[in-house]
């Protein structure tokens, strides 16, 4: 499939140079012809595939794949030219769509299986259509199955004919071959995302009508690149000029190995007014992505006569991941420029996912409050809780409205907010009627318990039908009613896919269970959502009997199933057929496999690998990337040192990275273009941050730049993609005024700023910009980021009336990443301090407004709450951490009650903390015996607080309620005092433990005496071992786990990579002999959060190929402790793992004295006098230039 996206790039690419080169030459009567007519494009190799892949999803929306008349004996249409008619190919494809690919269609009601499979002739009219275009129009009258299997069919050649014709099409052609394409653009990958050379404006308002209906399935860089193309074709066609230089252009011309060609348009003026009304229209979605500098210059006629137009609100409607710092510049534009205040707000309901960052609540009424809450279901910044919480309070207020069954329905989604004593005080009818409502909204546990309890009403049993009308409630149906259930009807029901991605764990396996007891195996791993069938077993994957890539096709898969599911159907040896349908599934292939493929081959098994990178592991990078360097060498010796521009760029950016520092320096200048194409679009995630590459990158990008570094334009240092995040500081004071400010604001965009680079970074941006103190609301929204290079400069920010919105989007904006992430792969910024800061702005509410104003040119802090209130708990979410042990003692028992789904999430208290939790618990129940399930769901994370005694004797009987703990860091005693509180409760024994009851146990399994692990049931712990082997048990545990495992699935040396990642840290019980004799292959498996658990002097029983093996992530985790025991050479291996084979030296010389452009890039011609002085010494001294 993959390869079919770059062959239709490259043809594209071809045919479109030859279309241009042509255009001119065309006499006027065959430019018109070709309006009115589009051939049939050549099909790609891989056509057949892409097509038998878009007709696939289809069946899976519940089409009927067609049986096709079998018309061979007299179709006109045999033998034909495919470029003239490619019709012959569809029965190929559409036979080819067969069980067990597919999933079953259930018979509709009155249908007979004759009336199911009828038989398709396809109309002459079809058959016999030399004209692409004119055959889409006769497709549309096909019936609706048909027309699903046709258009996918003719999906990639009506992008294709787009690509090729994209500057001659009339405007009703072009809308046929966009409706026609529509499923590939909804499938084709970042990494070849090619975009057409459409200049009419009717024409590129029509092409983003069709992006803007993908939008949702686009992926972020690639609705950053539509938003470029639309630019460059607005400049083109508007404005007759470029508005991107190529790279080439910025090279000096020792850097070129041609001359290119020279374009007749001139460069754009830097401030270009391309957004105006029409084209902001003609964005439609787009605009949330629009950059920060282009919002800023929108005119502002344009943008309010968009803004009063009735296209604008469509264009914000329901529409996510808006960053916080563009959506409220863009606000606030619209606030300030467009209207006055109270006509700003009766237009709420026009604001779309704007509305996300409205502030003027008190200007609201109910009326108002109603319109501008139903705005917000698609935000996701941190303050909405707060925000729909303050709305639905001013909805209740008018009128002492009481809550009714009308009201219900009409909060929809924002019904989440409503405390449990006041949706416990609906009736079951009440709930019955207006689920559909709340089967919508986000429920946490405590809550959908509540509505779910109320909906069954003590049912024993549920139906089909009724659990998928639960919606989002079912998160409060208990595991041991789901495993029961009856599951016909649920299987290949839309539903499904949407409810069970409400569910925990726990019911998803208890689902599971009840599915395995009515359908076998095979049928349910077809039939299941991913959703769902992330959580099957290996075992139920094993007795599937899958053995074909085909049926792993439009699957995503986790990365325990993905290993077993490649070795069981392709075993050692992978080859280029099956590696093109693998997608997710392509985190299983090994570097064993990726080692096995023929050296003919590798550079096309590499280009199909990355095609996947994002389900790449970073072992996976690093092994095809020492197998494509090999294989090159061998190919021919000194490959790089002489390597041509095709060349270069036939090789994966996200290998190229890991070439050998010594292999990067030698490139040669002539390649230098092709070199900084690359570097441009790189991610440099999969190196460590101390890898010597890093470095190595970019000196030569700025080799391939020039040696005169103060004439280097912006545009030229931004070429430089992430590699700008590597610049040392001092080099950067080297460039002129203009590019060192456009350097700072783009490195206010890294994950990864060297840690010798930051205080030295910081010093040039106060000396840039000034004082962090005194920044205005727009520097911090441009280099907001770069404020955490210096802890101290955010502790010392002044109270301002913007600062707390602007933190709060500086927060928001910033990636966090999931735990545990190793130093060497950890983004560069500490929140600590910003979190703290905005404690203190959020906790600053004793001051009126005025005060504030008059200590805020002299105090950073002004006084907080003396006790936490509802609405500031909401605003703080786990910044509630920062609350004093004093300060909780002194919150009323409701604001604690009310609280619980905040602070119940909050896993990292301290013992101060958590004292004055247990004192309000009690407070609020008055005795720890009145602890149940239902009031432990309510305290959640807040039950660490509870004494071991005091946990033994809460009443625990279900194990929904152990699932919602399990994310809570109790001690081992309180482990087991929770298990002996459970197996009272439930009079179980150990031997009577199922797999859901180990599922459910999680880390309370840690509390289980070593005696009662040895009677532990093998074949349910072989079922449940995924999540048994995530519970933090100490060793003496662990060790009798790994006994149990070695009983379930046979001794160490056996175990395979899958086996080797769901065992998790049962893999720390392995004895030093054990853990000696695993296969190197499954050390890259294991899970990177076991390896500080294993203990030092096992851990230094690995061998140096073991050790090799680990991979990055693994070697990153490896302790000093555990370090300390290795062997020289085991250390170097773990080195070489990780991809550090020499640390980086550290800068030791000291900032030259360079002056230094003022605030805003002023002063230019000061600098260069010094700089002509100090320039050259500076670019030999860091090894920018020989």
């Amino acid at each position: 499939m993959i390869s079919l996206y770059r062959g239709i790039v490259i043809l594209c690419f071809v045919a479109l140079s030859a279309a241009v080169m042509l255009q001119d030459m065309m006499p006027p009567e065959l430019a018109d012809r070709n309006q009115s007519s589009v051939n049939f494009p050549r099909m790609p190799p891989d056509f057949k595939e892409m097509a038998r892949k878009l007709m696939m999803t289809c069946s899976k929306k519940g089409y009927r794949v067609p049986l096709i008349m079998d018309n061979s004996q007299n179709s006109s249409y045999t033998g034909r030219d495919m470029t003239e008619n490619p019709i012959s190919v569809f029965p190929e494809l559409l036979s080819s769509l067969s069980p067990p690919f597919l999933p079953r269609s259930p018979l509709k009601p009155n249908e007979t299986a004759e009336e199911q499979e009828p038989v398709w002739n396809i109309p002459e009219k079809i058959r016999n259509c030399t004209n692409l275009a004119h055959m889409i129009e006769l497709m549309r009258n096909t019936t609706d199955g048909h027309l699903c299997f046709m258009r996918a069919f003719l999906a990639p050649l009506s992008w294709m004919a787009i690509m090729q014709n994209g500057t001659d099409l009339n405007k009703d052609n072009l809308m046929k071959l966009l409706w026609a394409a529509k499923p590939f653009l909804e499938t084709m990958p970042p990494s070849n995302f090619l975009l057409p050379p459409i200049l009419q404006i009717s024409n590129l308002d029509a092409i983003m009508k069709m992006f803007g209906e993908v939008f949702n399935v686009l992926s972020e860089d690639q609705r950053k690149e539509i938003i470029g193309w639309l630019k460059e074709r607005i400049a083109e066609s508007e404005f007759k000029c470029l508005s991107k230089p190529s790279l080439s252009s910025l090279l000096p011309p020792k850097s070129l190995s041609f001359k290119p060609p020279v374009s007749s348009l001139p460069k754009c003026a830097p401030k270009m007014l391309w957004l105006q009304a029409k084209v902001l229209t003609m964005m439609g979605p787009f605009l949330s992505r629009l950059p920060l500098e282009e919002i800023k210059t929108i005119p502002k006629e344009e943008l309010c006569t968009f803004f009063r137009s009735p296209d604008f609100s469509p264009s914000f409607r329901n529409i996510g991941g808006i960053q916080p710092v563009l959506g409220r510049a863009l606000f606030q534009r619209l606030q300030q420029e467009c209207s006055s205040g109270n006509n700003f707000t009766q237009q709420v309901d026009r604001l779309g996912s704007l509305a996300c960052f409205f502030d003027d609540f008190q200007s609201l009424n109910a009326t108002l409050s109603k319109k501008l809450l139903s705005q917000l279901d698609a935000c996701d910044n941190s303050e909405i809780a707060k925000m729909k919480r303050l709305l639905v309070q001013k909805i209740l207020e008018k009128d002492n409205t009481s809550l009714s069954r009308e009201m219900l329905q009409s909060l929809g989604s924002a019904a989440s907010v409503l405390t449990l004593s006041k949706l416990s005080s609906f009736t079951s009818e009440d709930l019955d009627k207006t689920l559909a409502s709340l089967g919508q909204a986000k429920w946490n546990p405590a809550q959908a318990r509540t509505l779910a309890k109320k909906l069954l009403d003590e049912t024993k049993n549920i139906s089909s039908e009724k659990l998928l009308s639960l919606g989002s409630v079912v998160r409060g149906v208990s595991s041991g009613l789901l495993r029961k259930m009856k599951t016909e009807g649920l299987l290949g029901n839309e539903a499904l896919k949407n409810i069970s991605e409400k569910m925990s764990p726990l019911q998803k396996k208890a689902l599971l269970q009840a599915f395995r007891h009515d359908v076998n195996a095979s049928e349910l791993v077809k039939e299941i959502p991913d959703s769902l069938l992330h959580s099957l077993s290996l075992s139920t994957l094993e007795k599937a009997n899958l053995t074909s890539v085909d049926q792993l096709e439009g699957h995503s898969w986790t990365l325990a199933q993905s290993a077993y599911l490649v070795k069981k159907i392709l075993g050692k040896k992978i080859n280029l057929g099956a590696l093109r349908k693998l997608v997710q599934a392509v985190q299983g292939v090994t570097c064993e496999m990726i080692e096995s493929v023929n050296r003919t081959n590798v550079l096309e098994m590499v280009q199909t690998l990355s095609e996947s990178s994002d389900w790449l592991s970073r072992v996976q990078i690093r092994c095809a990337a020492q197998k494509l360097f090999a294989s090159l060498e061998e190919q021919r010796p000194g490959y790089f040192n002489d390597i041509s521009v095709s060349e270069l760029q036939a090789l994966p950016t996200i290998l190229l990275i890991h070439l050998p520092m010594e292999k990067i320096q030698n490139l040669s200048d002539s390649v230098c273009s092709a070199f900084l194409e690359k570097m441009n679009q790189v991610n440099l995630s999969s190196l460590p941050n101390n890898a010597p590459s890093r470095a190595s990158l970019a000196r030569k990008a700025i080799r391939c730049l020039g040696e005169n570094v103060f004439d280097l334009p912006a545009a030229g240092i931004l070429s430089l993609g992430s590699l700008v995040c590597e610049l040392d500081p001092v080099w950067i004071t080297s460039l002129n005024a203009e590019a060192l400010n456009a350097t700072l604001q783009a490195l206010a965009s890294c994950q990864h700023i060297p840690q010798q680079h930051r205080e030295q970074l910081f010093r040039l941006l106060t000396d840039t910009y000034g004082d962090p103190s005194n920044w205005s609301e727009e520097d911090m929204r441009t280099l907001g980021p770069l404020l955490l290079l210096n802890n101290t400069a955010v502790e010392r920010l002044p109270f301002r009336s913007w600062l707390r919105s602007s933190l709060s989007d500086l927060r928001d904006s910033l990636s966090i990443q999931p735990m545990p992430v190793p130093k060497e792969f950890r983004f560069w910024f500490d929140l600590s301090a910003l979190r703290r800061k905005l404690f203190e702005l959020k906790t600053a509410g004793t001051l009126p407004s005025r005060k504030k104003r008059q200590v805020s040119a002299s105090l950073t802090v002004v006084p907080t709450l003396s006790a936490p209130i509802l609405s500031v708990i909401e605003d703080l979410g786990l910044d509630n951490v920062y609350w004093n042990p004093t300060q909780l003692y002194r919150m009323t028992v409701q604001s604690f009650k009310d609280a619980l789904p905040i602070l119940g999430e909050i896993t990292n208290f301290s013992a101060e903390q958590l004292s004055a939790f247990r004192a309000k618990t009690l407070e609020a129940w008055g005795s720890m015996s009145m602890l149940n399930d239902s009031v432990l769901t309510e305290l959640a994370c807040i039950s660490q607080s509870l004494s071991s005694e005091e946990l033994c004797n809460v009443s625990i009987s279900s194990l929904d309620t152990l699932d919602l703990l399990n994310t809570c860091n109790f001690t081992q005693t309180q482990r087991s005092a929770v298990w002996q509180a459970f197996q009272r409760g439930t009079r179980l024994n150990v031997t009577q433990l199922g797999e859901l009851e180990m599922e459910g146990l999680g880390q309370f399994i840690c509390g289980l005496q070593p005696a009662q692990i040895d009677q532990l049931n093998s074949t349910s712990l072989r079922e449940s071992v995924e999540v048994v082997g995530r519970a933090p048990c100490p060793l003496n545990i662990i060790e009798r786990l790994k006994d149990k495992a070695v009983a379930a699935f046979g001794k160490p040396e056996t175990w395979s990579e899958a086996q080797a990642d769901i065992m998790g840290n049962i893999i720390a019980g392995l004895s030093a002999v054990e853990i000696g004799h695993l296969n190197s292959t499954v050390m890259s498996f294991i899970r990177s959060s076991t390896i500080p658990l294993i203990p030092p002097d096992r851990l230094a029983a690995l061998s140096v190929s073991q050790l090799k093996a680990l991979g990055p992530d693994n070697a990153a985790m490896v302790t000093d402790s555990q370090r300390a025991a290795l062997r020289a050479d085991q250390r170097t291996a773990v080195e070489e793992a990780m991809g550090v084979t020499a640390p980086r030296a550290e800068s030791t010389s000291v900032n030259p004295t360079i002056p230094l452009p003022l605030k805003g890039g002023a002063a230019v011609q000061s600098m260069a006098g010094y700089v002509v002085l100090v320039q050259l010494s500076m670019l030999m001294l860091f090894g920018y230039i020989g």
